[in-house]
């Protein structure tokens, strides 16, 4: 359910959230729009769950609005909501990024602990769970939706016009290290005049997520300008540019759906939920990708929570949604219908998802390749700025590869800018 987006405006109206509760003095309000019979939930595209909803409406005799908006309106609406005290839903998607500057207001937000949450804990990998917990324990604002497991797709055609192998075991053989990939990225692109990967972010993203650390340390300090897996991230792509084996295409552009069509590209770095995103910007693809594990590990990329604001008038009614919605069992159905993966470890044993393949990605046992990505991710601290590093970082990346600036010259202006995070949080 993650996404790559654009976060600044979020974050200004974050920033505006902060200063609006403090000059109010984090005034409460129940003045939310359900009644007694009645629930809303906010959702953004792509989260898979909307099915699912309609049919605990309809088993439990009750009425549930599902109110859909792009990814960062859900997140601003959110914040202008709470800010002003009315007109917040009984159920609110947050992404895990965001989560983390919710996780400063909780009195916003009800307390799952209070509704019995601790008692299917378990049920979810514990790194995740705590991603919706403030720092002190005693309050957990969201339950877990997906995680963003990373596998690597693979383009069988172009593979085959290079000489390679294609069959999805030989070819994790074959690329096993950054070093491999940038390797093979080559043979293909004098063989076959493609690139290697859609954009050159992507295999920054990647990277950068398979070390023990990323933005922020144990303590909450900023670490980027001392963490060496940020810096090995930056060099690989850095490595990936200089040798032309990027096609430059946004994900999920027109350019980009046509990229994936025509194979202008071997490999995607693909997260779980991207499945479908695929499939949807290249429907005539399908059987000309395959799948596999990424080099070096895996990485997660995205994820969310559904949390319920304390405007809610139902939430004993919103908390037993939401826990139906989230359980393993319903997590399993959500992947098998729409591709968003579990956070609950339990499912990954099912025969169900181990047998699970998609004719789309050539057969792929994808439920089976996923779940060992997923035992693979080297679970990362986000900070309260992890949004607006993560776009420093990346728009270091892009400028290189727009060609406006040489790699040193990018990176120095990104070390310049995070001095001011470091100041603030460390």
């Amino acid at each position: 359910m993650g996404r790559k987006v654009a976060w600044p405006k979020f974050f200004l109206i974050i920033v505006c959230f902060t200063v609006i509760v403090w000059a109010s003095g984090c005034s409460q309000s129940s003045s939310g729009e359900s009644s007694d019979n009645k629930l809303t939930v906010w959702l953004w595209p792509g989260m898979g769950i909307e099915d699912q909803i309609k049919q605990y409406a309809e088993e439990n005799d009750i009425e549930i609005e599902i109110q859909l908006a792009e990814f960062n309106d859900v997140h601003n609406n959110l914040t202008t909501a709470l800010a002003a005290g009315s007109g917040a839903p009984d159920v609110a998607a947050i992404e895990v990024k965001g989560i983390v500057k919710y996780l400063d207001y909780p009195e916003h937000f009800y307390n799952l602990l209070d509704f019995g949450a601790d008692e299917v804990s378990s049920d979810y990998f514990d790194w995740k769970w705590k991603q919706a917990m403030t720092p002190d324990g005693k309050a957990v604002i969201g339950l877990p939706t997906d995680i963003g497991p990373q596998a690597m797709a693979y383009r069988t055609d172009v593979f085959e016009a290079a000489g390679l192998p294609t069959d999805r075991e030989e070819v994790a053989q074959l690329i096993q290290t950054w070093d491999d990939y940038l390797e093979i990225g080559e043979q293909i692109k004098e063989k076959t005049g493609k690139a290697m990967i859609d954009n050159a972010s992507a295999l920054y993203s990647v990277i950068e997520g398979q070390g023990k650390e990323k933005y922020y340390d144990e303590n909450g300090q900023v670490i980027v300008s001392k963490n060496p897996q940020l810096k090995k991230a930056y060099d690989y792509t850095m490595q990936l540019i200089e040798k032309d084996l990027s096609a430059s295409f946004d994900g999920g552009s027109t350019e980009w759906g046509t990229g994936l069509t025509n194979g202008d590209f071997a490999t995607v770095m693909m997260p779980a939920w991207q499945m479908v995103s695929v499939k949807a910007n290249a429907p005539n693809a399908e059987g000309k990708w395959d799948l596999t594990q990424i080099p070096e590990g895996s990485g997660n990329q995205g994820g969310s929570f559904l949390t319920i604001p304390k405007q809610s008038d139902n939430p004993e009614e919103a908390y037993k949604l939401i826990k139906w919605l989230l359980s393993p069992e319903q997590q399993q159905v959500t992947f098998e219908e729409k591709g968003n993966f579990p956070s609950t470890p339990e499912t990954y044993e099912t025969e169900a998802l181990q047998n699970f393949t998609d004719d789309y990605f050539s057969g792929a046992p994808v439920g089976k390749i996923y779940a060992q990505a997923a035992e693979r991710v080297k679970p990362v601290i986000e900070g309260k700025n992890s949004i607006n590093i993560e776009k420093i970082m990346t728009d270091a990346v892009v400028r290189v590869e727009d060609g406006l600036q040489r790699p040193e010259e990018s990176w120095e202006r990104a070390m310049d800018k995070l001095k001011r995070y470091e100041e603030l949080d460390n």
